[in-house]
């Protein structure tokens, strides 16, 4: 898969995530800092290792890729909300 196709991925996620989680559903009005988008990939991370070592190996890694795409679209999301800084 080329990078232009999982950016699109991403941004779809990122997309989706501003309609679920924004200023009409959630009391943070949809803002989160650093380390609560932390514990999120966290969360997301550990519940794909979970799938992992309990399901079989299409079904975990189906489930992991779909993780995959929420953590990347988390990080994103985390960037817009508290800045990004540019690799020195």
């Amino acid at each position: 898969m080329h990078r232009k196709e999982v950016y699109k991925i991403i941004d779809q996620e990122r997309e989706y995530q501003s309609l679920k989680w924004n200023e009409r559903t959630t009391d943070s009005n949809g803002f989160h800092s650093i380390i609560e988008f932390l514990v999120f990939i966290r969360d997301y991370t550990e519940e794909a290792l979970h799938a992992e070592s309990r399901m079989d190996e299409k079904s975990a890694d189906e489930f992991a890729t779909h993780n995959v795409r929420k953590i990347a679209a988390l990080a994103v999301a985390c960037m817009e909300q508290n800045g990004a800084l540019k690799r020195s």
